[in-house]
């Protein structure tokens, strides 16, 4: 028996269906699936028919169906997996096959009639018997030819993995391994022995710590002033009449200086109060404007010079390749010789300056110094062409790294080619292959004629008798079934070949064809699993408990049923026989419900327990009313069928109330006082429930806040004028 729907691909709105993450528990042997018309039903038993092996399936190209059986996944995409478990599907599909509008008035015959056939039955048993043979040497040839592809694949994953890791890679991957093995044309050559194998490995892996330099930090010192600046200030004396005291007595002379700018304005002492103007003028002289520039130039020199200079950081020596790490070391040494000799010069020039600064009236000297930039320059070129033979030697050095690589990647390669066992895969792979070539063929050979004897077999005859019994109890007496001269069968109506035939009678006919052609050819109902949709359509309500009482007994003992119905008279019938009162299912019988989500999107679901537990779809639609009253999405699509809902609710709910022929617009008096908000809702309902309606090309933006606003209207307005009956409907749907 099928088990669950794995998933499902290409398939409408089936596809990306995910069974792993629904919420629909296995199936049983008998499913009862129950969802609204265009919630994907009849597309799900399409589904179901790419399992069946043969048959046109109306769906798009590349549909694909994975089901679990037991243990085992079946997958319609194989050729193998099609037609393993026979499936019978009746659908509205297998009426437009069998009864074409052009001419329904006649259908294929079934059954086995005369010696001929029975001659024909015979040969349609022995060659399905040596197909299930070929299908089984199919299957334990391609098991062996997984086993030995597996066995090589897993060879492949483990070399992969044990030269990865000896290289401390990740990116050489079983891929990698075969594509390098297609390219070796002679795999010994590329064997190491366990010391060349090291010694590859230790290369590939050496040196991984060294990178290139792609710049050297820059060296910007704070440049010197020029020395003849610096001679200058020392040597150049400003002229002034001095006071003695005040040269003798630096400190003072300072001091004296500082506190000019207090008498900048006044000639009245600062510090006493007296008159200081004669010696303010005295004072003057001492410091001319020469004397206070001079001072000011020393004093900014001092400053530049008090900022000494300091190098950058360059690479650890441990980051420089041997070959070039003494001259690294050997360049920067003489960098901070340089350096330090720079900020020594600054030291010894501000010293000087001072002193100069102290006593203005001496002259003083300094020392000539060695040229400074073309040592510097020096010793840059020399940082610079260490620079690039390190980065030289990196390349080279990842050159022979990587040769090394690719030496034990093909090692390992070779190995997968070479070792004990790949030979032996190899030969059995291909084998394996020309094996199942050859069975494919035999396969084939014996389903071309296995189909023909069918063929033949279906344009014999009919036990027309068993078709006429089943529409006896569908239609009654008015239409009934003969044989044709052409070992076809075809209808009559009152002695005439029943042309125009109404929906509901193309249903019943289809319906009672589907059910005798399950045992033609000899096949046993025990072994067929059977899916029924939908198969009252277009048949009045008279006919609902006829149809359901007969596939529950015509249909008891074949191997798996599923029925699928948008009535839910006809669910409910089909409900009360296999549950009990409380609606819980029993044992073998499970229910489904099929939603389809605001995306257009359909998923199977758990079977509801307010639908499980009523015999009603009333408390269903109440149930959906109330989770768009509580939703917050804002997605338009969510709320598409809400006016749709609101209306069958109003009509179940006060035509209950007021059991008249009238409308349900004219008994919203029940529920609305006011003519307004009863105009409102009845617009609602009227417009919203139409696809080209003005509601929704004018207020397509607002439809959900409406949506939920006038359920919440419905609602308040029921809880209003009908607590009890309120409050027991909330009570039963939570």
């Amino acid at each position: 028996m099928f088990r669950r729907i794995e998933s499902i691909a290409n398939a409408a709105v089936w596809s990306g269906y995910d069974g792993r993450g629904s919420t629909a528990p296995d199936f049983e042997r008998y499913n009862l699936i129950y969802g609204w018309n265009a919630s994907g039903k009849t597309t799900l038993s399409r589904v179901f028919g790419l399992m069946a092996g043969s048959g046109e399936v109306r769906l798009p190209v590349g549909a694909r169906l994975r089901i679990s059986v037991g243990q085992e996944v079946l997958d319609s995409a194989k050729a193998q997996d099609r037609g393993r478990i026979p499936l019978h599907i009746f659908n509205r599909d297998f009426i437009d096959d069998n009864l074409q509008r052009d001419d329904y008035t006649h259908a294929p015959a079934l059954f086995i009639v005369g010696q001929e056939n029975i001659r024909l039955s015979n040969r349609i048993a022995s060659l399905t018997r040596r197909r299930e043979r070929v299908a089984a040497m199919y299957r334990t040839v391609q098991q062996k030819r997984d086993e030995a592809n597996n066995a090589r694949e897993k060879a492949a994953t483990d070399l992969a993995r044990e030269g990865a890791t000896m290289l401390g890679v990740r990116t050489f991957r079983a891929p990698d391994l075969k594509g390098l093995a297609q390219r070796l044309a002679n795999p010994a050559e590329h064997l190491l022995d366990d010391i060349a194998l090291q010694a590859a490995v230790a290369q590939a892996r050496d040196q991984s710590e060294f990178a290139p330099v792609r710049n050297l930090p820059p060296v910007v010192p704070s440049p010197l002033p020029a020395i003849e600046d610096i001679e200058k200030l020392l040597k150049e004396t400003p002229e002034q009449n001095a006071i003695k005291r005040l040269t003798d007595e630096p400190a003072l002379s300072e001091w004296v200086r500082h506190g000019l700018r207090f008498h900048e304005h006044s000639a009245e002492c600062a510090f006493c109060g007296g008159n200081a103007a004669q010696a303010l003028q005295a004072y003057a002289k001492h410091f001319s404007d020469a004397y206070r520039r001079q001072y000011a130039s020393i004093q900014a020199a001092i400053t530049r010079l008090e900022q000494p200079g300091s190098l950058p950081s360059f690479p650890h020596e441990k980051d420089w390749v041997p070959s070039v790490r003494s001259t690294v070391q050997e360049a920067l040494r003489r960098l901070e010789t340089w350096n330090a000799r720079e900020n020594e010069i600054r030291s010894i020039w501000a010293e000087l300056l001072r002193q100069k600064s102290v006593n203005m009236e001496v002259a003083l000297s300094v020392e000539p110094i060695e040229d400074r930039a073309s040592e510097l320059g020096a010793i840059l070129s020399d940082l610079r062409g260490a620079k690039e033979a390190h980065d030289r030697a990196c390349a080279e050095l990842a050159e022979t790294r990587r040769a090394a690589s690719d030496k034990v990647k093909a090692h390992f390669a070779a190995r997968y080619l070479l070792d004990p066992g790949a030979a032996e895969a190899i030969e059995m792979l291909n084998q394996a292959g020309a094996v199942l070539g050859r069975v494919q063929k035999v396969g084939q050979m014996i389903r071309t004629k296995a189909e023909a004897s069918h063929a033949e077999l279906q344009r014999s005859s009919v036990a027309a008798s068993q078709i006429n019994d089943l529409l006896k109890r569908l239609l009654g007496p008015r239409i009934s079934v003969e044989q044709a001269q052409d070992k076809r069968i075809r209808f009559i109506r009152e002695g005439q070949p029943a042309t125009n035939m109404s929906d509901g009678e193309r249903t019943a006919i289809a319906l009672a064809y589907f059910l005798v052609s399950l045992g033609q050819s000899g096949q046993r109902l025990e072994d067929q699993v059977v899916f029924i949709d939908d198969p009252i359509c277009s048949l009045d309500a008279n006919h609902i408990y006829e149809v359901a009482y007969l596939l529950i007994t015509t249909l008891k003992v074949c191997r798996q049923l599923f029925i699928s119905t948008h009535s839910s008279e006809f669910f409910n019938t089909i409900k009360q026989d296999w549950a009990d009162r409380g609606g819980k299912f029993k044992r073998d019988h499970k229910a489904f419900l099929i939603h389809r989500e605001g995306d257009g999107s359909s998923q199977m679901l758990v079977l509801p327990s307010h639908l499980a537990k009523f015999r009603s779809d009333y408390h269903h639609v109440f149930y959906c009313l109330r989770k768009f009253q509580a939703s917050a999405s804002q997605d338009i699509e969510v709320y598409l069928n809400c006016p749709n809902l609101l209306r069958r609710f109003l009509e179940m709910y006060l035509g209950f109330r007021r059991p008249t022929s009238k409308p349900f617009q004219d008994k919203l008096d029940i529920l609305f006082d006011d003519e307004v908000e009863r105009s409102a809702v009845a617009r609602y309902v009227d417009e919203g429930s139409h696809s080209t309606s003005t509601l929704r090309l004018l207020e397509y933006s607002d439809f959900p806040a409406m949506s939920r606003g006038m359920v919440e209207r419905v609602m308040r307005a029921m809880e209003r004028v009908d607590a009890d009956h309120y409050t027991v409907l909330v009570s039963e749907t939570s």
